[in-house]
């Protein structure tokens, strides 16, 4: 999907404020509302917007131990084990990584015994060779925000059969 200019600050916007009103947003684009509620539909329906959401955090409700654990997965079993590990409540992220580990998890707990459990528990499945858990001590950097160019693309010009 091509990006406009509109588009893209429009995205801009809503990385900041996903709250804000198609009629304020309007207001501050100096485009109409109804151009506005074109255009996030058009993001919505193609995809560059995923969903809208509510970040909580996770302190309020106690989850003030978060990780990030490596996980090394017995060959050919690894899909099969992330696709299990994905299935906790406490796991946030799985990623399927390179390097010495196969899987790498984000999880959050409430106290260190259930890190523990939670930890022992995945040594029980015979598919987990060995996990590295790393507690995150502070945030330094925490965004879902995505670089956006303050240009669209350029269209790369067609080239002709007698040009390749």
């Amino acid at each position: 999907m091509e990006l406009s200019e509109l588009d893209l600050k429009i995205l801009r916007e809503l990385q900041v404020n996903a709250r804000i009103s198609k009629k304020a947003l309007s207001e501050r684009l100096k485009v109409s509302p109804v151009t506005v509620s074109m255009h996030i539909d058009k993001l919505v329906k193609s995809g560059v917007i995923e969903k809208f959401a509510t970040i909580i955090n996770p302190d309020v409700f106690g989850f003030t131990i978060e990780a990030l654990i490596e996980v090394s997965v017995q060959g050919g079993h690894i899909v099969e084990v992330e696709q299990t590990l994905a299935k906790y409540p406490n796991v946030y992220a799985v990623f399927d990584v390179t390097g010495d580990t196969d899987v790498i998890i984000l999880a959050r707990f409430r106290t260190r015994e259930e890190l523990s459990s939670f930890v022992k528990g995945m040594l029980s499945n015979p598919n987990i060779l060995r996990t590295n858990t790393r507690l995150i001590l502070m945030d330094i950097k925490r965004s879902l925000d995505i670089p956006l160019p303050e240009e669209p693309p350029r269209k790369r010009p067609k080239r002709s059969v007698l040009e390749a």
